[in-house]
């Protein structure tokens, strides 16, 4: 796989001011429905601005198949995404609240006959995941483990949105590291920039607290890293992967990622760069 042509490259380049132009629309859109969450201090604010991310994304993919790239692993990939972008959404606009957090909140739920918004999450990302694996050309083995990084990867990301800017900051870290250890690393690369280039067109609004990244942001860009690190990683790198995630997801259950950044003098100082403009009233 070669790095972008020059269509593709004027399409990245021009991806930045078309996301964040959407993303100052979607604002808009939010505040004219009425529609906003409680961010972690009480103040009302817009609930997804993922579907920017998306659409920010989508004209590079589009200009790819356009000139003739391999349709079936492209399509496959938006496939992915899409699925987790869309039902991230749905928890951005019709969650659940406090009512269960947690896999053992939902899954407790789930015994008792309720589906909670999280629970349906857990099925679909199953389900999308799972469709997507089976699309690879590995062994059996390789798929589990593919779909495995993507669901810890995504559900991941997630967990860290919970202050502005925090989850595009474990996003950005996770794909640098990414494209630096991926084999090929154009082909990492050209999976993404794209996003890459989107995301940090909405930081701004995530980190003055204009607008929450959401499920639907933070689950796409763990789904990305996750799809990144399947196809393109080492062995040995996707197993370091998977212990990482799956201890950031037995913290998460039983301890808050917030209080344990908080408590650290380096993450918290990382977890402030950028929200000096942070909306407080």
């Amino acid at each position: 796989m070669s790095w972008p042509g020059y269509g593709e490259a004027l399409t990245l380049l021009a991806a930045p001011l078309w996301t964040a132009a959407i993303g100052r629309r979607l604002i808009e859109l939010y505040h004219r429905s009425g529609l906003a969450r409680r961010n972690y201090r009480g103040l009302a604010v817009p609930p997804a601005l993922g579907p920017a991310l998306l659409l920010g994304c989508l004209p590079v993919a589009a200009v790819e198949l356009w000139l003739g790239r391999d349709p079936a692993p492209a399509m496959a990939r938006l496939f992915l995404l899409t699925g987790f972008a869309l039902y991230g959404l749905w928890d951005d606009l019709i969650g659940d609240g406090d009512m269960a957090s947690g896999f053992r909140g939902h899954f407790g739920a789930g015994k008792e006959g309720r589906l909670t918004s999280g629970l349906l999450k857990v099925i679909t990302a199953l389900l999308v995941g799972a469709a997507f694996a089976g699309s690879l050309p590995f062994p059996n083995w390789r798929r589990l483990a593919a779909l495995l990084l993507i669901l810890l990867s995504a559900n991941g990301v997630n967990l860290f949105d919970r202050r502005p800017g925090r989850a595009l900051k474990v996003f950005f870290l996770g794909a640098a590291l990414t494209m630096f250890l991926a084999r090929p690393a154009a082909a990492a690369a050209q999976l993404l920039l794209p996003l890459l280039a989107a995301s940090l067109a909405i930081a701004p609004l995530d980190l003055e607290a204009s607008g929450m990244l959401g499920d639907c942001g933070s689950n796409l860009l763990g789904a990305a890293l996750g799809m990144g690190a399947a196809l393109y990683l080492p062995l040995a790198w996707q197993a370091l992967l998977l212990l990482f995630w799956a201890g950031v997801h037995l913290c998460g259950e039983f301890f808050s990622l917030s209080r344990l950044i908080e408590k650290n003098s380096l993450l918290r100082r990382l977890d402030g760069l950028g929200r000096f403009r942070e909306r407080l009233t």
